[in-house]
C-alpha cells in the first residue's frame, strides 16, 4: 500500500495484493469504518486482464461472479462505507486499487497527524502487508515526523524518505496495520483545523496499553520529543566482575534477549501455525480421545518424542487432562532420563567408596563408544539465530553458539550421540580412576569451559525450542499423546506378565524425562506380580535419589559453562546493550523499531478487507 499525503491533508492510496483466488466468492472488498469527516473517493480498480474496472456508485452485492467481473464500486454501510470489485477468474490475480482519502491529516495546535488503520484483516489475511507513506512534495524522517505502529508484529520507520509499516509475520483474523503519525508544523496545510492538541488528544489515546514508553514519547511527565533530537540515555553500566553460575546465566540471558527483540513475538507466530497443524494432525480427535500407544513412541526415539510432545504441550487446551499433569520438560528432566538409560546400559555403575573418611556413593564411568554420526535432530528444530540481529559480523563471531554447537556436533543430535558426549564429559572428569564425585564435575567444567560450551549449548537448544511444524507429522503426534496417555493410566490398564515387560525400563526412561517417573514406578508395583523382580527390571525406587546429585551437578556444569563470556565477549555483550538502549528510545519516541501489537486506540478507519 501506498500512501501519498497531499498539501491540503488528503491522501492518495494505491493498494496492490496479490491473491490466490479459489473458484468460490464473488468479490472482493476493503470496509472503511469511523471515518468522521473523512470521506472516500476516486474508486478505481485495475487488474492484469482488464485495464480498467467500470465504476458503480451503488454496488449491488446481490450479483453472480460473471455480473461483477471487470467491476468495482462503492457499497454503504451503518458505520461507513465499503469499497469492492469483482473477482473475475480464479487462479493467482494481482489487483491495483486507487482510491482517495480526504482529511486524513488534520491540524491539531502543536503537530499534525493522525491516527488510522489501513488495514484490517478479516478474510484471507495477508501473509505479508507493507505500507509505505510519503509526502507529495517533501521527505518523511526523524528530523520532522515521528511514527508509532499497533495491531501487528512487524517494523516501522522511516527509510529513503518514506515512512514504511511492514510485517514480519502472517497476519491473522483482526490484525490491523494501525499507524499514528505525527508531522512538524509547515510540512502540509490541511483543511481541518482543530483547536485540541495533537499529543493530548490523539497521540496519548493511541499510546495508552500499548508497549511503548510513554515518557519516552514525550507523555507521562516526561520531555516533550524533539525533531531531530540525538539525546538518547546512557546504557547501563556494569561492573563486568566475574559473576558465580546463576549470576553469569542471569546478565548472558538477559543481555541476549535484549539484543533480540523478535523472539517473543514470533513464538507467538509459530504457536498459531502449530495450532493450526495440531489440528490437523489430531485428525479432528481431542487430546484425551487419543487411543493408548503401548510401544515406545517414534520407535524409542527419546529427543525426537520430547521435541514433538514439547510442540503439542504448548497447544493443549486446558480442558485437555491428559497434559495437566505433565511437568515442564527442561534440562534437569533430561540429565535424568538419559542417566537412568546410561545406568540400565552399565555405562555408569553405582560404586560405595571413601571420600574423605566417609562412605559415599560414587559412579563409576566407563569409556564412551563413539557411535558414529546419524540422523540430525537440529534440522527439525525451530532455531532463530539471534547473534546477528543487533550485531556487526565482527562482532557476532563470539556468540552465535547455536549455530556453532550444531556445526560441531552435526551427525551426534540425536540419543546415540547425546548419550556418547554427555559420558564423554563424565569420563574426562573422572580422571584416572573414572570414580566420579559430583563436585569433580563442577571443578572440571570450570577449568574447560570453552571447551564444553557448544555441548552446553545443544543441550539447551534441545530443550529451548520444539520440533518445527514442517517436520511435525500425524503419526509422530498420535504415538507421543497415545503413549503419554498410556503411561498416565499405567495402573489402570490389564494386568500384564512380567515375560512381556522388557520395554519397562524405557518406559521409565522416557517418564523421567516427561516429569511423571514417580507416579509410573508406583503404578508398575501395583501391576507387576513380583516386586522383587520388578527391582531387578527397573531397579529401587532409591536409583533416583542416588543419581540426583550427579544429574543436579550436571545441570549446574552446564548452565555455567553454556553461559561462560571470556573478557572480549562481554565487552560485545556491553556494546549490542548500549544499541538495543539506544534502539528502544529510537522507537518509543517514533522514529524506527517494532510495532506494538496493543494500543492504537482512537483510530479512524478499520472494519476488515479480505473476499467473499
Amino acid at each position: 500500500m501506498q500512501v501519498v499525503l497531499r498539501h491540503d491533508g488528503s491522501a492518495s492510496v494505491t493498494e496492490v495484493r496479490q491473491v490466490q483466488v479459489s473458484e468460490s466468492g464473488t468479490e472482493g472488498f476493503i470496509t472503511f469504518d469511523n471515518m468522521g469527516d473523512m470521506q472516500v473517493c476516486d474508486l478505481q480498480v485495475f487488474d492484469e486482464i482488464d485495464s480498467c474496472y467500470v465504476v458503480e456508485e451503488d454496488w449491488n452485492l446481490n450479483r453472480t461472479r460473471l455480473e461483477k467481473r471487470g467491476r468495482c464500486g462503492y457499497h454503504p454501510t451503518g458505520r461507513g462505507v465499503e469499497l469492492c470489485w469483482g473477482l473475475g477468474e480464479a487462479g493467482n490475480r494481482r489487483y491495483e486499487i486507487h482510491y482517495t482519502l480526504t482529511n486524513l491529516v488534520k491540524s491539531y495546535t502543536d503537530y499534525d497527524g493522525f491516527n488510522h488503520s489501513f488495514y484490517e484483516a478479516s478474510s484471507s489475511p495477508a501473509r505479508e502487508a507493507r505500507v509505505e507513506i510519503r509526502l507529495e512534495n517533501d521527505s518523511l524522517n526523524t528530523e520532522n515526523a515521528g511514527v508509532w505502529t499497533f495491531g501487528y508484529y512487524g517494523h516501522k520507520g522511516f527509510e529513503g524518505g518514506v515512512c514504511e509499516a511492514v510485517t514480519d509475520e502472517t497476519m491473522r483474523d483482526g490484525d490491523a496495520i494501525i499507524i499514528l503519525l505525527q508531522l512538524q508544523k509547515g510540512l502540509l496545510d490541511p483543511a481541518v483545523k482543530s483547536e485540541e492538541s495533537f499529543t493530548e488528544t490523539v497521540k496519548r489515546t493511541a499510546l495508552e496499553g500499548s508497549d511503548y514508553n510513554l515518557e519516552d514519547a514525550g507523555l507521562e511527565g516526561g520531555a516533550s520529543f524533539q525533531f531531530g533530537s540525538d539525546e538518547l540515555p546512557e546504557p547501563e553500566e556494569t561492573d563486568g566482575e566475574v559473576l558465580g553460575i546463576v549470576g553469569v546465566m542471569a546478565g548472558f540471558i538477559a543481555s541476549v534477549f535484549m539484543a533480540v527483540g523478535l523472539a517473543n513475538r514470533k513464538k507467538q507466530k509459530r504457536k498459531q501455525r502449530l495450532r493450526e497443524r495440531l489440528s490437523q494432525l489430531m485428525g479432528g480427535m481431542g487430546l484425551d480421545d487419543m487411543p493408548y500407544y503401548r510401544d515406545l513412541p517414534i520407535g524409542g526415539n527419546l529427543l525426537l518424542s520430547g521435541a514433538t510432545l514439547s510442540a503439542v504441550k504448548t497447544l493443549a487446551k486446558r480442558g485437555d487432562s491428559v497434559m495437566d499433569d505433565v511437568k515442564k520438560m527442561g534440562l534437569q528432566q533430561l540429565y535424568n532420563a538419559f542417566v537412568l538409560r546410561m545406568i540400565y546400559k552399565d555405562s555408569i555403575q553405582l560404586k560405595v567408596g571413601e571420600v574423605k573418611g566417609k562412605q559415599q556413593k560414587l559412579f563409576y564411568i566407563n569409556e564412551p563408544v563413539d557411535p558414529g554420526m546419524s540422523d540430525d535432530l537440529t534440522d527439525k528444530l525451530t532455531i532463530d539465530s539471534w547473534s546477528g540481529a543487533e550485531m556487526s559480523k565482527n562482532e557476532a563471531v563470539g556468540y552465535s553458539m547455536e549455530a556453532k554447537a550444531k556445526k560441531i556436533y552435526k551427525g551426534y543430535v540425536n540419543d546415540a550421540g547425546i548419550e556418547y558426549q554427555l559420558q564423554k564429559l563424565l569420563y574426562e572428569a573422572a580422571g584416572e580412576d573414572h570414580l566420579l564425585q559430583p563436585e569433580e564435575l563442577k571443578y572440571y567444567v570450570v577449568n574447560n569451559p570453552l571447551t564444553w560450551r557448544p555441548f552446553a549449548s545443544i543441550l539447551n537448544l534441545l530443550t529451548a525450542k520444539t520440533i518445527d511444524e514442517k517436520n511435525l507429522n500425524a503419526e509422530h503426534v498420535q504415538q507421543v499423546v497415545g503413549f503419554l496417555h498410556y503411561l498416565k493410566d499405567f495402573s489402570l490398564v490389564a494386568e500384564r506378565h512380567l515375560e512381556e515387560t522388557k520395554l519397562w525400563k524405557e518406559y521409565l526412561v522416557f517418564a523421567t524425562f516427561y516429569g511423571i517417573a514417580d507416579q509410573v514406578r508406583k503404578d508398575m508395583k501395583k501391576v507387576a506380580p513380583d516386586v522383587a523382580q520388578l527391582n531387578q527390571l527397573v531397579r529401587p525406587d532409591e536409583l533416583m535419589t542416588d543419581i540426583e546429585p550427579l544429574t543436579k551437578a550436571i545441570a549446574g556444569s552446564v548452565t555455567f559453562v553454556h553461559s561462560y563470556m571470556t573478557q572480549d565477549e562481554r565487552r560485545v555483550v556491553e556494546k549490542a546493550r548500549s544499541r538495543v538502549s539506544s534502539s528502544s528510545y529510537s522507537r518509543s519516541s517514533g522514529g524506527s523499531g517494532r510495532s506494538s501489537y496493543s494500543g492504537g486506540g482512537g483510530h479512524s478507519g478499520g472494519g476488515g478487507s479480505g473476499f467473499r
